[in-house]
């Protein structure tokens, strides 16, 4: 939808968005989904709520109750907030997440998860990567690789291989879908003697000084490697691909404003311009 056909209500209002997590504090979805309702001429106020678990249900109500037009969700309560959400769209069943909240037509509580599809916008826009009949690994089996696994499969990719420690939580999120799906362990990867088009890295050890790790002969000179974490949460992992020799790595940052650009769509029904976010 074109700015113009935006109704002229709109601009005269001032919406109210949150983001429901723990901590929060450290966010940069203020200042990108402010530099996303000025394309617009819109006026937002997004406010950062740090809240735990067994008080989340009550606040994210008492926000939509008393005018919220929108909220986003992040770590820890993707999953949580599933419990009292009325209306979940199919990606958010698939995940068994939810990052964004509204209030649909008939004024229940709608859940959906943009994390999947911000990731594919990134890898599109900015890594220049088309995911189809290509080999994936996706190094970790938490919420996160949850959320980007069933937008990865829209794509038609060739394979997605998911390795972790624990080889049961890989293939419990493999076998939620097909063929195209398969679960290693670590020890199972390292032996393993073939190539990746793309190789992500999703697990949180990055906010330890971590990483979890890859062999040279699973990457080519075309290979991209990606950290779903950005800034210093995504270095260690960005150093060790750099270490080894793998040509081209990215951190989240890309995924972040692509996902925040769908939540915002998903709120006001048009689609921000991101190539141009500045954050900091």
């Amino acid at each position: 939808m074109l700015i113009e056909h935006l109704n002229i209500c709109m601009k005269n209002k001032v919406y109210q968005l949150a983001l429901f997590g723990h901590p929060v504090h450290h966010s940069l979805s203020p200042q990108i989904h402010q530099q996303f309702a000025k394309q617009f001429g819109l006026s937002i106020q997004y406010d950062l709520i740090d809240v735990l678990e067994q008080d989340l249900e009550s606040r994210v109500l008492e926000f939509f109750k008393s005018g919220g037009f929108g909220a986003n969700v992040t770590l820890p309560h993707k999953q949580a907030v599933m419990s009292f959400v009325e209306n979940s769209s199919k990606l958010a069943l698939q995940a068994a997440a939810i990052n964004t909240l509204y209030l649909d037509d008939k004024k229940l509580l709608k859940g959906d998860n943009t994390d999947g599809i911000g990731f594919i916008n990134d890898l599109s826009k900015r890594c220049g990567f088309d995911c189809e009949d290509k080999k994936i690994l996706i190094l970790g089996a938490g919420g996160a690789t949850q959320g980007i696994v069933p937008a990865l499969l829209l794509q038609s990719p060739k394979l997605i291989t998911i390795a972790n420690r624990s080889v049961d939580k890989a293939q419990k999120i493999a076998t939620k879908y097909n063929c195209n799906c398969q679960a290693l362990s670590f020890d199972e990867l390292f032996e393993l003697n073939k190539t990746f088009d793309l190789i992500v890295h999703s697990s949180s050890l990055g906010h330890q000084g971590k990483t979890l790790k890859f062999l040279q002969q699973h990457f080519n000179a075309s290979t991209i490697a990606y950290d779903l974490s950005y800034a210093q949460a995504a270095a260690p992992f960005i150093r060790f691909c750099q270490s080894i020799g793998v040509q081209s790595s990215y951190d989240g940052i890309g995924m972040l404003v692509e996902q925040a650009a769908c939540a915002f769509e998903c709120w006001f029904g048009v689609e921000p311009k991101t190539d141009k976010i500045v954050v900091s």
